[in-house]
């Protein structure tokens, strides 16, 4: 008797379980392949030089709305770089009040205890306002900025300070993703690599560029088994004879046409995907010119450095579903 009470007890334990919801998706992959389709952009704003970090402080809030209205009609999303402490807040508490639904929160140098703070901070404060991702990093191990063991460190604080389904990532360009890839695949719940033709395939035009793209991003979600989201890509409207506006907007309207996600095949992981809901970037930033040599870096930009808008923008804005 004793025995028929345990079993069935197990079995009521067994059916409830059962009937719990399953955990909830985090709120950015909801957006990422939800509708209206998802809109993207890489932010620094057109204003400031954050090579001195006094300009951070120096940069009016009506700068960074100015902005944020320029791009609002085609996005309603962002992606940013770093935190600093006089300027992210006002991003965040901006995009808010101009209804963008989500962002990208980042790190620009994981061994800031300031910056792992002040974003986990940020989301804490808008998590219900925003689907938030933390992107922890940039390119700084293929540049030597910092090491593994510095986003293990930074991943370990994060997973104590941020709400509980904030996935975070880390972004270095495509070819790291073969050089460490056990390393690379292994960290954090998604992928945000740089996936730029026009360093690695400079040879193709807009269309062709834009399929390999989304081919190499879909094998990086393949091999992973997890989200990929392609954070930079792209071709400038100038630097080069090949680049001009219309090839930048040839190759962002090839990149959106076969749609925001991709799966590879049906045996592979139920979370590998791959998001192409992201613009690089939104402004020219002249001073990224003068701190690298190259007439492209300030030319990535969807609209001027003075916000006036180039024909990739409209071509996001006609995609996107408002």
């Amino acid at each position: 008797m004793r025995y028929r009470v345990a079993a069935f007890a197990m079995s009521a334990l067994l059916a409830a379980a059962a009937s719990r919801p399953a955990a909830e998706e985090p709120s950015l992959y909801a957006y990422l392949a939800g509708t209206p389709a998802p809109s993207m952009i890489g932010y620094t704003p057109s204003e400031l030089d954050p090579r001195q970090e006094a300009n951070q402080k120096k940069l009016a809030t009506s700068s960074i709305r100015a902005d944020l209205e320029a791009l609002r009609p085609a996005f309603d999303g962002l992606v940013l770089y770093g935190y600093n402490e006089a300027c992210t807040p006002r991003i965040v508490g901006l995009a808010v009040e101009l209804k963008f639904r989500a962002v990208l929160l980042a790190i620009w140098d994981p061994k800031s205890a300031a910056e792992l703070d002040g974003v986990a901070q940020l989301a804490r404060l808008h998590r219900d306002e925003l689907a938030i991702g933390v992107i922890v990093g940039n390119e700084g191990l293929t540049f030597g900025r910092y090491e593994a063991d510095d986003l293990a460190i930074a991943a370990r604080r994060l997973r104590k300070t941020l709400p509980a389904g904030v996935p975070i990532g880390t972004s270095e360009p495509l070819a790291a993703y073969a050089k460490a890839e056990r390393k690379l695949m292994s960290y954090g719940d998604f992928l945000a690599p740089n996936i730029h033709p026009v360093f690695d395939r400079k040879g193709l035009g807009p269309a062709e560029a834009a399929a390999w793209v989304r081919e190499e991003a879909l094998a990086l979600a393949a091999r992973s088994g997890k989200p990929v989201i392609v954070k930079e890509t792209g071709l400038p409207h100038a630097g080069r004879e090949n680049y001009s506006p219309e090839a930048q907007a040839a190759f962002w309207d090839a990149y959106l046409a076969p749609g925001r996600v991709a799966r590879p095949s049906p045996d592979s992981a139920p979370a590998a995907r791959a998001f192409h809901s992201v613009a690089f970037e939104a402004f020219d930033l002249p001073w990224k010119s003068e701190a690298s040599g190259l007439v492209i870096e300030q030319s990535w930009g969807l609209l001027s450095a003075r916000r006036k808008p180039y024909p990739a923008f409209q071509v996001w804005k006609d995609r996107g579903a408002r």
